[in-house]
């Protein structure tokens, strides 16, 4: 997918930026499939066509969820017209044609399985006006808002534990990212089921081909998602990553160092200067 959802980001050094940006990314980069299947409701009402979409949701249906959605955005053809990526704003990573279900697809499965094993939602208010609505949603899910900060925690520690700058070990660790989601999901087992995050939301419809078709908005990722997204972390959170963002750039600053002179014997050595 091409559609990047991300959060805004504190004015931080380069090291805490790209750490989040590419988790972000990583995160919630998706693609896209044909989704033909009927949303699970008995009649047209926006009230019932959100909670169907909800149900399908949380039971992962992701073909009947693309269907009453917008969350299926383009599809990318090789030169022969063969589909070879799919983009979607969400759960990109179990939506791609030819998928092969190994290892990587399992783990990125049990990640979504994570999201949604306790979302609850609430229908409070729908206003229609012809062939557009607004459902407001109260959504209820397990507090996952510093889920994310213990990863960047957990990577910064990583950072400054591997030789050389620590950037070979940001590289590894963004590939289980993409890949498998290990880190995530140990840190999301960790999670206080009793902790749990209520936010509403408005979920925007419009009428088009016979069904109700919700946006699937950033807000709204954000709230089935349990505040994933969140733009801060607990304050003892933000203060443990920016110790380690200070330890780490004082580790660049001597490894440069330390580069620099090794660079300068090698070139006496070699040259004799």
């Amino acid at each position: 997918m091409i559609k990047e959802e991300k959060r805004k980001l504190k004015n931080k050094k380069s090291v805490g930026s790209v750490v989040l940006l590419m988790v972000f990314v990583v995160l919630l980069l998706a693609g896209c499939t044909s989704a033909e299947k009927e949303q699970g409701v008995a009649g047209n009402a926006p009230k019932e066509a959100a909670n169907a979409m909800m149900e399908n949701l949380r039971e992962l249906d992701l073909a009947s969820f693309n269907a009453c959605t917008d969350n299926y955005v383009r599809t990318y053809h090789n030169w022969i017209g063969i589909p070879t990526e799919r983009e979607y704003r969400v759960f990109n990573e179990i939506l791609q044609p030819g998928l092969v279900k190994g290892r990587h697809y399992e783990l990125n499965y049990q990640f979504a399985e994570k999201i949604v094993e306790h979302l609850e939602w609430e229908i409070v208010d729908v206003r229609q006006e012809g062939e557009w609505a607004e459902i407001d949603m109260k959504i209820t899910n397990v507090n996952m808002g510093n889920v994310l900060g213990e990863y960047e925690m957990y990577m910064l520690e990583s950072m400054l534990e591997a030789p050389g700058s620590g950037l070979g070990q940001l590289v590894s660790e963004m590939a289980d990212l993409a890949n498998g989601k290990k880190k995530l999901l140990s840190i999301m087992d960790g999670l206080d089921a009793a902790d749990t995050w209520i936010t509403e939301v408005t979920v925007t419809a419009i009428w088009e081909g016979g069904r109700w078709k919700m946006h699937v908005s950033e807000a709204f990722i954000n709230a089935f998602m349990g505040n994933m997204l969140a733009e801060d972390y607990e304050e003892e959170l933000e203060r443990r990553i920016d110790e380690l963002m200070e330890e780490y750039e004082d580790k660049v600053d001597e490894w440069a160092d330390q580069f620099e002179e090794n660079v300068e014997e090698w070139t006496e050595k070699v040259f004799g200067r």
